[in-house]
């Protein structure tokens, strides 16, 4: 269960707020938490304590910040050899209401110190790894140098588009597994998600453009997942949800650790979506998971 992710890491500065602010309105914060975050990192930590051995191939400030993360990821028996250090560490400034309900300002920092050059230095870990995760918030370039080292030795790729990007048909038709959650399918496709009908259409043109598998997150409406061989609903676990933030993550990172063990698409998709649906039950995006969901190692 070797898993490389190439991607963020960044401060989480989290202020819970009794809605999210408006223009031009100020509010009180009715309290504040800094933890530890970025996509990339989020997902990395998922998967490593879900079971997988995870290598991490990304950037950090040459600050306090910086070494903090590295520290919290190697705490988690994630191998952080390959972590750039230089600049400023990035981070995210996260409104949370009283529902679970988020807004982000990220500020990226060093994450867009991940170079292709960068990538290119670690090639030798994506090419032995049975599953290679990404997601939006370093260059593309390095996305798409990640993405093609991975095609040109059988590596799977579950790219989360997130922030959504343009992504060029060059980078989707090497991607084994593409995760857009409902805006999203919608930037990539210009189709909204507001039927079956439409989602099938959003996702036969990703197909189309060579994705292997669209794995649409819809929140309390669960997954919908679409290849050439099948699709399904996937329903989601209704919970109290505290703090949204970092689901996504938890969701990739447990289907990386699905993938990885040779799960199948849906039994995969299953086992994310009750990940994630803890995690909305905790502060933070990094919260501690239970026995219960992990694999021993």
């Amino acid at each position: 269960m070797n898993i490389s992710v190439v991607g963020s890491i960044n401060i989480d500065l989290v202020y819970r707020v009794p809605h999210i602010v408006n223009g031009g309105e100020t509010l009180h914060s009715k309290g504040h938490s800094v933890y530890f975050g970025g996509k990339g990192a989020n997902q990395a930590v998922m998967a490593s304590q879900l079971g997988a051995k995870v290598h991490f191939l990304g950037s950090v400030g040459d600050d306090s910040h910086g070494n903090q993360s590295i520290k919290n990821l190697s705490n988690y028996g994630i191998n952080t050899s390959s972590i750039h250090v230089k600049g400023v560490t990035g981070q995210a400034l996260i409104q949370v209401t009283d529902m679970g309900e988020n807004a982000i300002v990220l500020f990226p920092g060093a994450n867009f110190q991940v170079t292709s050059e960068l990538v290119e230095q670690s090639a030798p870990i994506i090419e032995n790894s049975e599953v290679l995760v990404l997601q939006l918030e370093i260059p593309l370039e390095a996305v798409e140098k990640a993405v093609y080292i991975a095609a040109q030795h059988g590596t799977k790729v579950i790219l989360n588009p997130a922030p959504s990007h343009h992504l060029p048909n060059s980078l989707l038709k090497n991607v084994t597994f593409l995760t857009p959650n409902e805006t999203e399918l919608t930037q990539l496709t210009g189709i909204e998600a507001t039927s079956e009908d439409n989602l099938r259409k959003a996702c036969s043109l990703l197909l189309e453009k060579g994705v292997g598998t669209v794995v649409v997150t819809l929140g309390s409406k669960g997954s919908f997942y679409m290849n050439k061989n099948e699709s399904g609903w996937i329903d989601a676990k209704h919970v109290d949800a505290v703090d949204t933030t970092g689901a996504g993550d938890a969701f990739n990172g447990a289907l990386a650790m699905g993938i990885s063990r040779g799960d199948s698409l849906k039994e995969s998709i299953e086992y994310a979506t009750e990940v994630a649906a803890f995690v909305v039950t905790q502060m933070g995006a990094q919260p501690m998971i239970p026995a219960s969901f992990q694999v021993k190692k």
